[in-house]
């Protein structure tokens, strides 16, 4: 091949892997706008413009701006499990669009600590306290793992997502916190001390037996 020819089928292929990924990227985002409720005459209209950047961005801002709709929606009516898998899509979107290279920009990252927050509100209706399920991924979740916390102090000051987990996107979670029924001791005679016993003033002290067996 002469160099012209070898610079031709190189911008060709160029031209193809983009395409491909641009096919790829706007198919993402839009099938992630149906699971919002994105309008689905926007969509049809995108899908069907010609594939370009352009249109990438618009199936990705209409999957965004239906997602901030549906979560405001969810949080209105207080349905915390809904805000929780939303928030938790929107962040994982985002971080393989980045590359999913840790670690998390600042925005990925308030998206997953309210995704977490909103398990914790949820979790407050059944709960006071919360056992935070720690993932293998660094010493930091190991730690946590199985210990137990308060709600309303991790509304307050939130330890989730862990700082600087390795996997960018900290995969520990929030569970219900398991109180085991208390029973109720009975109390034990101190070792050594007597018996308790009835006093006849006439008689002296009889042990307390039943009265059928106590003499006349």
């Amino acid at each position: 091949m002469t160099e012209a020819a070898v610079e031709v089928f190189e911008a060709e292929r160029f031209r193809a892997a983009v395409e491909q990924t641009w096919t790829r990227e706007r198919r993402d985002w839009l099938a992630l706008g149906r699971l919002v409720g994105a309008s689905p005459d926007r969509r049809q209209r995108i899908a069907d413009a010609p594939l370009s950047s352009a249109s990438v961005q618009a199936a990705r801002t209409l999957y965004l701006v239906a997602a901030e709709r549906a979560v405001r929606e969810a949080r209105r009516e207080k349905h915390w499990d809904v805000v929780a898998r939303l928030r938790r899509q929107q962040a994982a979107a985002l971080y393989e669009e980045a590359g999913s290279s840790p670690p998390p920009s600042a925005e990925i990252l308030a998206l997953h600590r309210d995704a977490l927050l909103a398990t914790l509100r949820e979790v407050s209706a059944v709960a006071r306290n919360v056992e935070l399920v720690g993932a293998a991924c660094c010493a930091t979740c190991r730690a946590d793992n199985e210990k137990v916390f308060k709600i309303a102090d991790e509304l307050r000051t939130p330890r989730l997502p862990h700082a600087g987990c390795p996997r960018g996107l900290c995969a520990c979670d929030w569970w219900p916190a398991v109180q085991l029924p208390t029973t109720k001791r009975r109390r034990r005679r101190p070792s050594g001390t007597a018996p308790a016993v009835a006093v006849d003033a006439s008689r002296g002290p009889v042990e307390d037996v039943p009265a059928d067996l106590q003499e006349p």
